[in-house]
Order: C-alpha cells, then sequence, then structure tokens
C-alpha cells in the first residue's frame, strides 16, 4: 500500500461549503495519494448525503479542534507530512497564518470579494480598507499564492498592489458537473415534467422567471420584486409567473407584510433543493439583480450550460460567461427598470433565447466543467510536490 506522502488542508467558514463545491478537487487529490483534511468554522445549511464513502476516508475538524489536535502534535516527534493549505473567504484567510500552519505552505482563495468589496454601506468600506492592508501584509508573506474566479478580481488585485503578480492564480470557478447540467439532461427533465412534448413543443405559459439566491438588499432581492412590480402593471405581462428560492432560513425571516405581498401577487416561494435541476426545468427564464462581489456565479453557470436564458445586472462574476456564449442579456443599468426591460426582451423574442449551440456548450464544460476548476488548483500544486 502506498505511503500519502502529502497532505492538502482546506479550510472555509461552512463545512456545507466543502461539501458542496469541494468534492471534485477532494476525489482528484485522493486519487493522486494526496492525504485530505476539512477544517470549518461552523457546519452551515443541511449538508445533504453526497458521496459519503468519499468523505468516510477524509478527516472533518471544527477549528477549535484542529487548534488543539495541532497543539498537542507539536510537543510530539512524529515525522510531519508535506502540507499544503488552502483558505476560502476572510475568516479563514486569516487565521491561517496562525503558527499552528507554519509547517503548511499557504494558498489563499478569493471566491469572489464578496460584499465586503462591493457594499456601499459606510462600515463595509471602511472595513475593505482595513482588510486591504491585512491582506497586502499576509499575502506578500507567508503566503505563497492567490486564487482568483475572474479576470475583474485579478485586476482589482493588482491595481491596488495587495498580491504580486507572480502571485495571482486564476481558476476556473468551483466547477460544475456538466454530465448533469447539460441541456439533454434538462431536455429530458421537462419531458418527465411534462413541459415538453415529444415534438419539442415547451409550454411556456406554465414555466417561471426564477430568481435563485439569497434574500438580501446586495443580491438584488427588492431589485427583483420591484421589476415584478412593474413588469404586472403593464396589461400585456400580467400573466407571467414568478418565483423566489431561496435558503431556508431566509424564508422563514420573511416579515409578514412581505410574504403576504408575494402571495398576493401570486409569487412562489420555495427553498433551495439539493437537486437544483428541478427547479431549473419549470424556469423559462432565470433573473440575476446581484451588485453582490461575485467570484463567478454558479447559478449563471448551472443556467449557462443547461442553455437556460439569463437576465442580469453587469457583474464581475458574470462577463466571463456571456462572454463564452451563455444564453441571455444583462444590464448596466441597477435600477429595477433595466432588469424589467431585459425581461420584456427576453420574452418576447424568446425563440431567440431558446437554443445553446453544441459548439458552445462544449466549450463552456472544457473551460467550467469540475474537471478543468480541479486541474487547475492541482497545475499548481503539483510544482510543490516530491514525486
Amino acid at each position: 500500500m502506498q505511503v500519502n506522502k502529502h497532505k492538502v488542508i482546506l479550510f472555509a467558514n461552512t463545512l456545507w461549503f466543502l461539501h458542496n463545491f469541494k468534492l471534485p478537487l477532494i476525489e482528484e487529490l485522493k486519487n493522486k495519494q494526496i492525504e485530505v483534511d476539512l477544517i470549518y468554522l461552523r457546519l452551515g445549511p443541511p449538508i445533504g448525503n453526497k458521496n459519503k464513502f468519499l468523505l468516510n476516508n477524509v478527516k472533518q475538524y471544527t477549528f477549535i479542534n484542529y487548534f488543539f489536535c495541532c497543539t498537542n502534535k507539536f510537543f510530539s516527534k512524529y515525522k510531519k507530512k508535506k502540507t499544503f493549505l488552502f483558505s476560502f473567504t476572510i475568516g479563514p484567510i486569516i487565521l491561517s497564518i496562525l503558527p499552528i500552519f507554519n509547517n503548511s505552505i499557504r494558498f489563499a482563495t478569493l471566491e469572489g470579494l464578496g460584499r465586503v468589496f462591493s457594499s456601499r454601506v459606510l462600515a463595509f468600506r471602511v472595513f475593505k480598507r482595513i482588510l486591504e492592508i491585512i491582506y497586502r501584509i499576509i499575502f506578500l508573506n507567508p503566503y505563497k499564492g492567490v486564487f482568483v474566479l475572474n479576470y475583474a478580481d485579478y485586476a482589482y488585485l493588482l491595481e491596488k498592489k495587495i498580491v504580486p503578480i507572480s502571485k495571482i492564480h486564476i481558476i476556473p470557478g468551483t466547477g460544475i458537473d456538466s454530465r448533469i447540467f447539460n441541456p439533454d439532461n434538462l431536455k429530458k427533465k421537462r419531458i418527465k415534467l411534462g413541459i415538453l412534448n415529444k415534438e419539442n413543443k415547451i409550454k411556456l405559459d406554465e414555466m417561471f422567471i426564477t430568481y435563485i439566491g439569497r434574500i438580501s438588499v446586495d443580491k438584488g432581492f427588492y431589485r427583483f420584486i420591484a421589476a415584478i412590480n412593474y413588469l404586472l402593471s403593464d396589461p400585456s405581462y400580467t400573466d407571467l409567473k414568478f418565483r423566489i428560492i431561496s435558503p431556508k432560513s431566509d424564508i422563514k425571516n420573511i416579515d409578514d407584510d412581505l410574504r403576504r405581498f408575494l402571495l398576493n401577487k401570486n409569487i412562489l416561494l420555495e427553498e433551495y433543493v439539493v437537486d437544483p435541476i428541478n427547479y431549473y426545468a419549470n424556469s423559462k427564464l432565470i433573473v440575476i439583480p446581484s451588485t453582490y462581489g461575485e467570484g463567478l456565479s454558479r447559478v449563471a453557470l448551472e443556467s449557462g450550460l443547461l442553455g437556460i436564458p439569463i437576465v442580469a445586472i453587469v457583474n464581475r462574476g458574470l462577463s466571463s460567461l456571456f462572454i463564452d456564449g451563455i444564453l441571455g442579456e444583462t444590464t448596466m443599468e441597477i435600477e429595477p427598470y433595466g432588469i424589467s426591460k431585459l425581461i420584456k426582451q427576453v420574452i418576447d423574442n424568446y425563440s431567440s433565447y431558446s437554443y445553446l449551440p453544441k459548439k458552445v456548450f462544449l466549450n463552456l464544460s472544457s473551460k467550467y466543467d469540475n474537471k478543468a476548476s480541479s486541474d487547475s488548483v492541482i497545475s499548481v500544486l503539483s510544482s510543490y510536490l516530491d514525486y
């Protein structure tokens, strides 16, 4: 039996994030005989049953447990493996400079610059300046590299002199399983749901214009509500069906007044599900009105590979996807009118937005599939491996 000579630690804010978005990377690392540990600050949303067999062979620690475990091992004389630490989000990135990780080769992954860098709220703007200084110091040393998900974030880090250019690496998102998210699979699901018949006639009147995301200002939730109200005031669009899909905790916290409004307007409110293709199948249009500092929008990636048109506000986490050919339209206008105008445009010319060419799908899957994402990380890691 081959002994693992290397270890990779993945450190994130929630275990949910690691289970949902890093399993393909974990699998690739295990295939290369690299030991994998997971560290998290909190559990996050319910995790589900994703690849229990793989995760049974991965050690999982809360940060506190890992801290005490490493403190005890610090005084032992066991031979340490060459260890690599990949940290995600602000908290883990800062905590990773602690001495317990001094034997690790550190990498930070900025999966989008987030609310701190995109919010106009004064408190966040002040915190952004502080965080830029902290990042500038720790990315110079001890971090060996920083991963970003789009070229806008790449440019920002260079403009602000936060990271030396030699340390920045671009990876194509968290990865998408193109075996699931593809037009053929969407077609089968729609036929099963009775939305599409064997003659390829689709029942558009029964389908939704869908918002998928947190119920928050930055994600554009209230912009979407305003756009709905504006559209429904136009007699030509009163038959449109709208739907909001959000985390259970967000839905639970909606105030009664807003809940009544949604009910009166026949706006469907649904929780996230483990298998999102179920709600993509009866969506004719996905709306992404977010101004949040996305790295690479997962909703846009999933919708794009399925061939569902998207209407969105221009965002650093979306631009490359539209250049690569996903269906839909974007606007620079952040007011609800901009989104409303584009919804009308797509609905009125739906046949122009309803077919994803095979060539475009293959291009998207080659760039953003799970393998492309994992390979881009491992290619950087490989220069440090001892074989």
